[in-house]
């Protein structure tokens, strides 16, 4: 129930925060929101937990250690990656996102193998990168801003229910998407992205690795 709760609510001020005007000055909120994409990529970075950090952590790692669980998702991640790539050649682009999406996720398994705190140390990444922005925002207004931390929030809680549920992979795909957002938070409010998830996850999924 929380969680459709915190959904609705997510969804509904979002929805009202995009549908405003985009000719509407937003200097003012430009600037909040360049500081606040600051905060988050020096949180992600202290941290280690941006997707890219983590598949550096990956290879470097599998480059000591051989654990063949991890490899085989590597090998699949590779292989679904050379299906997207001739789908895309023979034009089918529905295809080709499908299986980006799935070389991405192969990807994720092979980092959970590894890491199994990687869900965890994410998600608390994500928090202290919004804690961190709400106390700079302070009492400023800033509506496209804060729908797009509420959207966050309502990621955050996904996740924790994926990884309470069992789903670490759920939840760090999840969590990769939050703070993705937040990294391109300039992007997400000057471009006005009604589908923040599927832009982050396109970002991410399109990532040569």
């Amino acid at each position: 129930m929380l969680r459709r709760i915190l959904s609705g609510l997510a969804v509904a001020a979002l929805a009202a925060a995009c549908s405003a005007d985009t000719m509407a000055p937003l200097s003012e909120e430009a600037m909040l929101a360049q500081d606040a994409q600051i905060i988050a990529q020096q949180v992600g970075a202290a941290t280690g937990t941006t997707h890219e950090r983590w598949f550096e952590r990956l290879r470097d790692t599998l480059r000591t250690t051989d654990d063949p669980e991890a490899r085989a998702f590597m090998e699949q991640s590779r292989a679904y990656r050379d299906s997207a790539q001739r789908a895309f050649e023979a034009g089918d682009r529905e295809a080709a996102r499908r299986y980006y999406h799935l070389a991405f996720r192969a990807m994720l398994s092979a980092v959970v193998e590894l890491f199994p705190n990687a869900p965890a140390r994410t998600g608390a990444a994500v928090d202290q990168a919004v804690a961190r922005i709400e106390e700079h925002l302070g009492t400023r207004e800033a509506p496209r801003i804060r729908a797009v931390l509420m959207h966050v929030r309502d990621l955050r809680n996904q996740a924790d229910i994926a990884l309470a549920s069992g789903e670490p992979v759920t939840a760090l795909a999840i969590n990769l998407r939050a703070m993705q957002i937040l990294h391109r938070l300039v992007e997400h409010i000057r471009d006005a992205h009604r589908d923040h998830d599927a832009v982050a996850d396109s970002e991410m999924e399109s990532v040569a690795y």
